[in-house]
Order: structure tokens, then C-alpha cells, then sequence
């Protein structure tokens, strides 16, 4: 080795036993976001490219759970963030998936370690070498001149002492990571915290055929090509050909000018519940199938666990739940609530004309012994607010046991309904609460 090559091999080894330079923590950042564990997730690339940049830009006076809900979120500034938990669950749907991408071959050959400790918004960049104890071992080249002799006999009874051998240091390292990733990956029934989500889910998470996902199928209203054409000729061009509200007076439109449309959307809400629990059936390796409630035939319900999103708008929900205690119905002025038919309580919200509210309630129904013949479960809200956070609840496993931890004993076995109060802060919902349940 010559002088130069010498002293460039200590130069990288100086560094490399430092701190990552920002360009190499980019380029290992680049990595983690195309890898497949974060591909799948935009608010996990938006979350873990937000930290990193702004770490690396020395701005950790960001890194701040209200600046993360404004800036990644797009919570508004002035929303309050006490019943908000989703910097929470965004980070650590990070720490989960930072763990299953460093046990990939990918990963693990990955030369940056990059962790976002519990308890905290601020990244930790390290190279992988400085992850594990350094390993020293004698070379031919630093052992005194000897010579060779002929290998002798050992005599009985005598033990061998040998120079540990690299393999053997790496073991107890490889059994720490061990650990670790089993305590990250581990599936939610493992956690105390978590044994009530696992019981909620058994009956789906143990079967052999997929969870039959049946989606709301609201009617959307249209305008009529005639109006279409007139409102666009009163609309200046734009660079962008998107959508826009229609420009017309209001005697210029007329019953003809509102055309329904059946069978071909789907609310916001009824989509993201529907993504959650895919993606939660997904973590324990289990399939889903996702359609139109009304594109479902009975026979399909029966044989398969079944999960109905959407009340007023889902044709099976408002079919199978006839009998149940609470229902969703309509008031004689065409107002949806949720009704206690035994107490006559109701739960409604006021919206505005434009969709907004301040607060909305959802049902879920866990029905043990449905008409289907198997496990149904049922969530959705009075609006969509409503069934986006019920379905995000039933995708959480610590949040849900802490709700189900409240039922009375033995539920798992038995029918369960539960209502529950969400706010609505910026069109977005809040962490729900329990307002009312039923076992039976």
C-alpha cells in the first residue's frame, strides 16, 4: 500500500466512524423512499422526508408535533391537537416501517442507518459499521517472525484455547437485532396493550378466505350535458383543464339539469377506511377483496368474514342491521341519525351547506352470529368524517383495545355495538369517543 492509498484509507475510516455527510444521508434517504415498505405509504415517504430535511437543514425547532400536524398533515394552525393523534400514529408507522426496511437484503446492506427514537421527531443518522462493536483481529502482518514448526499431539484432558473467531462475535449482535425487530414487528395479539384488537379481529385473522370488503355506493348528482356546456362558456380557460363549479344562474337550471348516477363513486371516508384495514390485514399477512356493496351477491357474504363500510349508502348495512339496537334512519325532514330503538336516543350533527361539521358520530357493529353465518362488522358515520374515523380506529390496535377494554366482560363472544362522538377540526376528524354500546 503506498503512502497515498495509506492515508486515504485512513480518511475513510475517520469519517466513517463519524457522523453521515447530508449527501449520503439524501441518497440513503432516496433508498428507504422507493424501497417497497414505503412506496405503499405517501404520509410515511411525506413524514420521514419532512424529519430528514429539516434535521439536515439544522431547523429541529420544527420537528415540533403542531408544526409536523401543519406542515405535513395540513392541520390548520389554529386546531387544537389534544384528541389529534395522527403525528403520533404517523410517527410511528415510521419507526415500523424503518425496522421492516433494514431487514430486507436491501437494508441490510444499506451503508446508513437511519432512526426516528421513540419519544421523539428528530432523526438520528449513523453509519452501519458504528451500529455494531468494532471487530479486531491479528493479521499475518502484525505477529512476530516465528518458525514453523510441526503440529504436536495434545495431551489428554488438555482444553484448547482458541482466539475467538469473528462468527462468534457477530452472534450476539445478530441476536440483539433479533430482539429488537421481533419486539417492532412482533403482530398486535403480542402486546398486552393490544390483546382486546386481536380478539376483535380473530374470528378474520384466523380464517383461510379473504375479509369480503363491501363498500358504500352513494348517488352522486351530475349536471346534464346542456348545462354543462353553458356553465363552461361562461368559464374563462385555465392553464390547467380541472374541474370547476358550475357557472349558471339558479332559474337557469331545472329538474332535467340533475342527472343521478348510481354504482360508480365512493366517499372519501368509505376509501379510507377501506385502505386502513386493508393495510392492517396486510401486516398480519392476510388478503382482502374489496367491492361495491351493491355489486355483492348474498351468497358471496356467506362465506367469507365480511366488513361493510358506509350505513345510509351501503345497501347490506342498512339490510342485515334491521333487527340491531341501534340503527341509522331517517327523521321525517329527511335528516340521518343514529337511533337507540329501545331508549329512543338519537345522535345527529348540523352540517353546513357545503358539507362541513363541527362534530359527527359513527356506529361499529361486531356481529358475532349475523345472517351471513359468519363474523360481520360494520362501521360507518352519519357523514363521511364519521366513517373515516371509524375505520381508522379498527385499524389501530392499542386505540381500539382501550375502547373495547371498557365493554363488559366476555364481549368477544357475544354481539357489539358501539356509537361513537368524533369533532371534526378542519374537515379532519379527531380520536373518537364512546358515547353508547350494547353487548348481547
Amino acid at each position: 500500500m503506498t503512502k497515498s492509498d495509506a492515508r486515504t484509507g485512513e480518511d475513510s475510516s475517520s469519517r466513517r466512524q463519524g457522523t453521515p455527510t447530508p449527501d449520503e444521508i439524501r441518497a440513503q434517504l432516496r433508498s428507504i423512499l422507493a424501497s417497497p415498505i414505503f412506496h405503499s405509504s405517501r404520509r410515511g415517504q411525506q413524514f420521514i422526508e419532512y424529519v430528514v430535511e429539516r434535521a439536515l437543514a439544522g431547523d429541529v425547532g420544527a420537528l415540533k408535533e403542531r408544526t409536523i400536524a401543519v406542515e405535513v398533515f395540513g392541520r390548520s394552525p389554529d386546531s387544537g391537537l389534544a384528541e389529534d393523534s395522527i403525528v403520533r400514529v404517523g410517527a410511528r408507522e415510521v419507526r415500523k416501517r424503518l425496522a421492516q426496511y433494514y431487514m430486507t437484503p436491501d437494508g441490510a446492506a444499506a451503508p446508513i442507518v437511519m432512526d426516528l427514537p421513540s419519544g421523539s421527531y428528530v432523526p438520528e443518522f449513523r453509519y452501519a459499521a458504528a451500529a455494531h462493536s468494532p471487530v479486531i483481529k491479528e493479521t499475518p502482518a502484525s505477529l512476530p517472525d516465528r518458525p514453523a514448526a510441526e503440529p504436536q499431539p495434545l495431551p489428554a484432558g488438555r482444553a484448547v484455547a482458541k482466539s475467538r473467531s469473528p462468527l462468534l462475535i457477530a452472534i450476539p449482535v445478530v441476536a440483539v437485532l433479533g430482539v429488537i425487530a421481533f419486539l417492532m414487528l412482533r403482530p398486535a395479539g403480542a402486546d398486552p396493550r393490544t390483546k382486546d384488537f386481536q380478539k376483535f379481529w380473530a374470528p378474520a385473522l384466523d380464517s383461510s378466505t379473504p375479509l369480503l370488503i363491501g363498500v358504500g355506493h352513494p348517488i352522486v348528482y351530475q349536471p346534464s350535458t346542456r348545462a354543462s356546456r353553458l356553465s363552461a362558456s361562461r368559464t374563462p380557460p385555465t392553464p390547467v383543464p380541472i374541474q370547476a363549479p358550475l357557472n349558471l344562474k339558479p332559474n337557469e337550471l331545472d329538474g332535467s339539469d340533475i342527472v343521478p348516477v348510481l354504482n360508480q363513486f365512493v366517499g372519501f371516508g368509505d376509501m379510507v377506511a377501506a385502505n386502513e384495514v386493508s393495510q392492517m390485514m396486510a401486516r398480519h399477512s392476510r388478503s382482502v377483496r374489496v367491492l361495491l356493496a351493491s355489486s355483492i351477491p348474498f351468497a358471496d357474504l356467506r362465506q367469507s368474514p365480511v366488513y361493510l363500510i358506509g350505513s345510509l349508502s351501503n345497501r347490506w348495512s342498512m339490510e342485515l342491521g334491521q333487527n340491531w339496537q341501534f340503527q341509522f334512519q331517517w327523521t321525517p325532514e329527511h335528516k340521518p341519525i343514529i337511533i337507540d330503538t329501545a331508549t329512543h336516543k338519537q345522535w345527529t350533527m348540523d352540517a353546513n351547506d357545503d358539507g362541513s361539521a363541527p362534530e359527527d358520530y359513527s356506529l361499529i357493529c361486531r356481529i358475532r352470529n349475523s345472517p351471513t353465518g359468519g363474523l360481520l362488522i360494520v362501521s360507518a358515520g352519519i357523514k363521511q368524517f364519521g366513517t373515516e374515523a371509524a375505520g381508522r380506529i379498527l385499524a389501530q390496535p392499542v386505540e381500539l383495545s382501550q375502547i373495547l377494554g371498557k365493554m363488559p366482560a366476555g364481549w368477544e363472544d357475544k354481539n357489539l355495538q358501539i356509537v361513537l362522538r368524533t369533532r371534526i377540526i378542519g374537515n379532519t376528524p379527531a380520536q373518537p369517543e364512546v358515547v353508547a354500546s350494547h353487548v348481547w
